[in-house]
């Protein structure tokens, strides 16, 4: 298991997830790991279509989830090329889906060995609400998940 040849870094192109790819960098390039930068996107809600005399207005839910989809591609590569750049084998990968669900899939789809993912500890009222990604990915993860807030 140690050290990690294949580490899993989620990223919601916040700050915090970028000091964690950050982290996973040092690591992959002390041991020769390969990262996995996974982008998982909420879905886009499908509502039923329109009546047609209703409205001439439409939305394409589906070629607005490739453009998300292209967009989120481009941004992981621009973080391989800024913070990975050549040294570390890199592999992109973007999911539209449950965040916690999407990362567990391709956590075990890939067999890594380590998540190191962010949290943005939430507290509260919006913890209870709304969850956390990184705590339900720390309790079904079947690797060791290393918890990020931020790079200080």
């Amino acid at each position: 298991m140690f050290p990690f040849k294949k580490i899993l870094c989620p990223t919601d192109f916040s700050e915090a997830a970028l000091c964690g790819i950050k982290m996973a960098r040092e690591m992959a390039v002390r041991f020769e790991s390969e990262i996995i930068l996974l982008n998982v996107h909420k879905p886009i809600p499908h509502l039923p279509s329109p009546r047609m005399e209703a409205s001439d207005i439409s939305f394409d839910v589906t070629a607005y989830e490739k453009a998300v989809i292209v967009d989120a591609e481009h941004s992981l590569a621009e973080i391989r090329d800024e913070i990975l750049g050549d040294v570390v084998k890199t592999t992109l990968v973007v999911h539209i889906g449950n965040p916690s669900k999407g990362i567990l899939h391709v956590a075990e789809e890939e067999n890594v060995d380590a998540i190191f993912m962010a949290t943005h500890g939430r507290t509260g009222l919006s913890k209870i609400m709304f969850g956390s990604t990184a705590q339900r990915v720390l309790r079904r993860a079947t690797c060791p998940v290393m918890s990020i807030r931020s790079c200080g």
